[in-house]
């Protein structure tokens, strides 16, 4: 029963991540604003053409004075306004695109699908125009070409890697795209019919030169050359097109690029795009470092100002050196700012500011352009308000006070009036005043319940915790609290109050579940206490326990070489009486626990996808049980070395690109499936025969998952484990009786125990577990993070990429040592397998400290590798101890099926008498 409780509680626990962090913030249900047209003001321009170059950075647009664009010069000396536009991590494609064209930061909610697939609905500029062209890739362009469009139609035409256009062809089928449309008279009339309208025009091959070669290096400066003549051309052919000049133009970037790969070190805006940019190695981006982070915009043509304010910054143009203004702008600021120049008021989701005086109209027109935008956030925040507001006891909960209905209505009034009294500077004021309220109170609302859902998240884990240490003090023969007692129908009636506060303020249906949450978790474990016993065993010691090893394991996200060193301590206190009676396999024990810990510190240079030291890991499966002399039956040699030999030829055939067969695949499953089952029903009679065949097989399936030296790491690490376990015992027996021992631990019963020494026992056991869990994880090149499991892992089984069963043999692969190392210890050590529930009890304690703590430091926003990290930190330390759970029963299964029936192991659990019943295995 505790086993569906703890999976319950971390389930829970997964609803709170996803509650407080990653909960979309985008509105729906607003309606848009009134476009300038209907305000009886004629907007500076008809079209807006946008050119996004992917990748393209500032300090490679600004660096010595423009000279990788000599096309684009006579605009940005006579005609555009040029800058750096700043984005936010993650510098991502989506995004930035998101960015551009909808006015707001990627949803946190996005967070949660590697910001690939749209969290919800949102308004863009393209959704209120008349009509929308575009061209590009089908990454970028399905992020709006599944969004509806009320005013006009949206079309977009994608390219794919499949069509035959060179390695860096994608911009050339673009341009060749926009030549195409604009030849047809048809197309160009439609244009001029339908105002306003757009045009994206997406050009990819500069992220991709950026990857596959350094920025600012040869290969990159053709690419950059093709793509900024393709810009120039393009510009002559709308203008050629249209003779109106009612035509605006617009090309910036979605992200930059790094050098080296790594975060670049900061520099001055200003004077850093007058030197030489340092070249690294293979060019990046994701984090949150300048290069990444700042982007260049070049805007011109209809409707704009050829002078807008600036910070007093200048960039250089041309041989001569002619200085230009440097304006910046935030990367959401673009959105209102095209929507602005053709006359459409900025999209409903937009969360930023227009920006003044770069959009040549009179000031009365930007007055009504800015009004437009305030009352466009003013429309999110009347939305939020009546998600908050619709309640009968609003009084008692905090409200945002300096905005509310009575405010809207004089800032409505005395825009009219100041508009009427052509005090339009006065007007703008009181606009950016209002926006800065609305932006304010959207924050507000938007973090509503995160601090009550924080308390009810750690009021849960705190009556988990109580839970737990109440069941491991409480003995089997204790009663428990019955279901009415005062704690208990205490904790009921303030789960009536709180359930019927919630219901009049109307909380929404899942915030309220989790608030209640806490309270039945609470109640079970006030019923889990038995009625004589403590509260809890050893408080002093187990808080030393819980909370020493949770800093140590903790301390190795940042240091990973802690995990080694913690590895080595654990171990050599573990067996400190062998170092008092050293002998011959002693010395081979710590010259095995010497090489895994150097090992491990050296693993980055033993290189990763290695083909020899996976083959020399295949020798070493077979001959290992060879060379320390195990019998096994004739049908388990002939099937691991034919499951060994069919992993070679596979990977012998994947490494040189050609395919696998589907049968090869079948006879691997087949062999995967044969190797586990056959274990519980094979012929071996005694305890270490069975953890011999367990190893051997369960290695053989360890290799055919490796991509270099991992089961090398393993099989000595297990072997180091089993041999420490002997060397252990042989510690305990004094000489003189040596001679007369004979056979397994495993055949010995255990001595009696107190309840502090059980408990002292279950934490050993537990941490032994964890830190051979972790120490297996990172020692063979994995970091403890979802995203550093390569799914080539499983080649040899899987035909095609399929995150359902990939998944699934990764899990096996990292938890194979687990199910070794626990099997062994259900065999050879009698305290451990007469007090599994206590040592996952320990284990849960441990983990769980764990997993509160990183509770608070998860990420939904900045660097993608950041926001990755941080979730895999937690849900690692979240899904430990489930797993190990789930893997728990089928080392009892390896050990006790039908063919161990007659094992003496089973008739121990008759001869051990413990002081603490409740401890005994559950």
């Amino acid at each position: 029963m505790w086993k569906v409780f703890a999976l319950l509680v971390h389930i829970l626990m997964l609803g709170y991540i996803s509650m407080i962090y990653f909960q979309s913030t985008v509105l729906n249900g607003m309606h848009p604003q009134e476009t300038h047209r209907a305000l009886g003001l004629e907007p500076p321009a008809d079209r807006l053409v946008v050119f996004i170059t992917d990748g393209f950075r500032a300090e490679s647009f600004f660096r010595n004075n423009c000279s990788a664009l000599p096309r684009l010069r006579n605009i940005l000396l006579n005609d555009g306004l040029a800058g750096v536009a700043h984005t936010c991590a993650p510098t991502q494609s989506r995004p930035g695109h998101i960015a551009i064209f909808g006015g707001f930061n990627e949803d946190p909610a996005a967070a949660m699908t590697n910001f690939q697939k749209n969290p919800a609905v949102f308004d863009t500029v393209f959704n209120r125009t008349e009509s929308t062209w575009g061209w590009g890739g089908r990454p970028v362009i399905t992020i709006f070409n599944d969004l509806v469009s009320k005013n006009g139609p949206i079309h977009f035409e994608m390219y794919t890697l499949d069509e035959e256009m060179g390695i860096y062809g994608a911009d050339n089928w673009v341009f060749n795209k926009v030549r195409q449309f604009l030849s047809s008279n048809v197309n160009v009339q439609m244009v001029k019919e339908k105002t306003p309208s757009m045009f994206l025009i997406y050009l990819g091959d500069l992220d991709l030169a950026g990857h596959s070669a350094k920025p600012n290096t040869e290969d990159y400066l053709k690419i950059l050359n093709n793509t900024q003549a393709g810009i120039e051309e393009m510009y002559d052919l709308f203008e050629r097109t249209f003779k109106d000049k009612r035509t605006a133009y617009l090309m910036t970037s979605d992200h930059g690029m790094t050098d080296s790969g790594k975060s670049a070190s900061t520099f001055d805006a200003a004077s850093s795009y007058l030197s030489d940019g340092q070249t690294g190695s293979l060019g990046a981006h994701g984090s949150g470092s300048q290069l990444e982070i700042e982007v260049p915009f070049l805007l011109w043509g209809a409707g704009v100002k050829r002078e807008a304010p600036n910070a007093g910054n200048f960039f250089k143009v041309g041989e001569n050196g002619e200085q230009r203004p440097l304006h910046e702008l935030d990367q959401v600021q673009m959105a209102p700012l095209m929507s602005a120049l053709i006359g459409l008021p900025p999209p409903m989701n937009n969360m930023a500011i227009l920006p003044l005086g770069y959009i040549n109209i009179s000031a009365k027109h930007e007055a009504q352009a800015l009004h437009l935008n305030a009352m466009q956030l003013l429309a999110q925040v009347d939305r939020i308000q009546q998600v908050h507001h619709r309640d009968r006891i609003t009084d008692w909960l905090p409200v945002f006070e300096k905005l509310d209905k009575r405010r809207l209505e004089i800032y409505k009034r005395q825009f009219d009036h100041l508009m009427k009294l052509n005090r339009a500077l006065e007007a703008m004021q009181s606009s950016q005043e209002m926006i800065r309220l609305s932006l304010q109170c959207l924050d507000h609302y938007r973090n509503y319940y995160r601090i009550p859902l924080y308390v009810a998240c750690i009021a849960m884990y705190l009556g988990w915790f109580y839970y737990l240490v109440s069941m491991q003090a409480r003995a089997s023969g204790d009663r428990r609290h019955d279901w009415i007692s005062i704690p208990i129908i205490t904790l009921f009636l303030l789960e009536v109050v709180l359930a019927v506060l919630l219901y009049l303020h109307k909380v929404p249906c899942c915030t309220s579940f989790y608030l209640l949450v806490p309270l039945p978790v609470w109640i079970l474990a006030f019923r889990e206490r038995g009625l004589d016993s403590n509260w809890m065993e050893a408080p002093l010691m187990q808080l030393a326990w819980i909370v020493c090893t949770a800093i140590w394991l903790i301390s190795t996200t940042h240091f990973h070489e802690l995990v080694t060193f913690g590895y080595v301590v654990v171990v050599c206190v573990n067996n400190w009486r062998a170092f008092t009676r050293p002998t011959l396999k002693f010395a081979l024990w710590i010259v095995l626990v010497a090489v895994l810990a150097g090992f491990s510190l050296v693993r980055p240079n033993l290189g990763y996808h290695s083909k020899c030291l996976l083959f020399i890991s295949m020798m070493l499966t077979v001959l290992r049980p060879l060379v320390l002399g195990e019998s096994h039956a004739w049908r388990v040699w002939i099937s691991n070395s034919a499951a060994l030999l069919l992993g070679g030829y596979a990977v012998q055939r994947i490494l040189c690109d050609k395919p696998l067969s589907q049968w090869l695949h079948g006879v691997a499953w087949i062999y995967l499936v044969f190797a586990i089952v056959s274990i519980p029903y094979s012929n071996a009679k005694t305890p270490r025969k069975r953890v011999q065949l367990i190893f051997f097989n369960l290695s053989t399936i360890y290799t055919l998952m490796c991509l270099s030296y991992e089961s090398i790491f393993i099989q000595v690490l297990v072997t180091e484990f089993l041999i420490g376990i002997e060397v252990r015992e042989e510690s305990k027996v004094p000489k003189e009786e040596e001679d007369d021992s004979e056979g397994d631990e495993a055949d010995k019963p255990a001595k009696a125990l107190t309840s502090v020494q059980q408990l002292l026992s279950c934490y050993r056991y537990a941490l032994l577990i964890i830190f051979y869990t972790y120490f297996s994880i990172i020692g063979t090149g994995n970091l403890p993070q979802i995203n550093s499991f390569d799914p080539d892992a499983a080649r040899v089984f899987v035909r095609e990429l399929s995150p359902a069963l990939i998944a699934p043999l990764i899990v096996l692969k990292l938890f194979i040592p687990n199910v070794i190392v626990m099997s062994s210890m259900y065999a050879f050590c009698v305290k451990a397998r007469l007090s599994v529930r206590g040592i996952f009890i320990c284990l849960f304690l441990i983990s769980d400290a764990m997993c509160l703590y990183f509770f608070f430091f998860v990420r939904n926003s900045g660097s993608w590798s950041g926001v990755r990290a941080s979730l895999s930190n937690l849900l690692i330390v979240h899904g430990l101890p489930i797993l190990l759970i789930a893997f728990s029963w089928v080392p009892k299964h390896f050990l006790s099926a039908i063919p161990m029936t007659m094992l003496p192991m089973l008739r121990w659990k008759s001869d051990v008498q413990l002081s603490q019943p409740g401890q005994s295995q559950a």
